[in-house]
């Protein structure tokens, strides 16, 4: 991997650790969804998987970690696997079908995280999960937003950093 691309991961996970940190007091309504989204839409599942990594593991040192920092992972690193499959179709996707997606990638990131309490058994994970559903339904409607408002300017300035690493 070149030293560039390095860099331009290193930058998007740090613009999505900052902005993780820094919403901490709107509970769930992160831009961290959405970078990893439009990361992976633009240059692949790889790249938006080592973003979510970097960011799970990135904020969690300032947020603290716990057996849930595994499922931010996974949650995230699927979120970042799928957008990179959608990267083909993303020019032929009206961006507010893709706003709805990102909102629907805050749900799937919370059912996700909620998996932890599944060792407790089955009735405490759906209580667990249908408690966090407004925390949730947070995250969808700030991924929703982050997503009209950041994708138009984010995608344009990664497109030409594509062009730039010939990738």
């Amino acid at each position: 991997m070149s030293t560039r691309k390095m860099a331009l991961i290193s930058l998007l996970a740090a613009l999505s650790i900052v902005g993780r940190i820094y919403m901490t007091s709107i509970p769930n309504v992160q831009p961290s969804t959405v970078i990893i989204i439009i990361t992976g839409l633009v240059f692949g599942a790889r790249f938006g998987f080592t973003v979510a990594l970097l960011t799970a593991i990135g904020s969690d040192f300032v947020l603290g970690f716990g057996f849930f920092t595994a499922m931010q992972v996974l949650a995230w690193g699927l979120v970042g696997i799928l957008s990179g499959l959608l990267s083909r179709f993303r020019t032929k996707i009206p961006m507010p079908v893709m706003a709805c997606y990102a909102a629907g990638c805050g749900y799937l990131f919370g059912f996700i995280v909620s998996l932890n309490v599944l060792v407790a058994g089955v009735p405490s994970f759906i209580a667990y999960w249908i408690m966090g559903l407004p925390f949730d339904s947070y995250h969808a409607v700030g991924n929703f937003l982050f997503y009209i408002i950041l994708s138009p300017i984010l995608i344009k300035l990664l497109e030409a950093e594509k062009k730039k690493l010939q990738l």
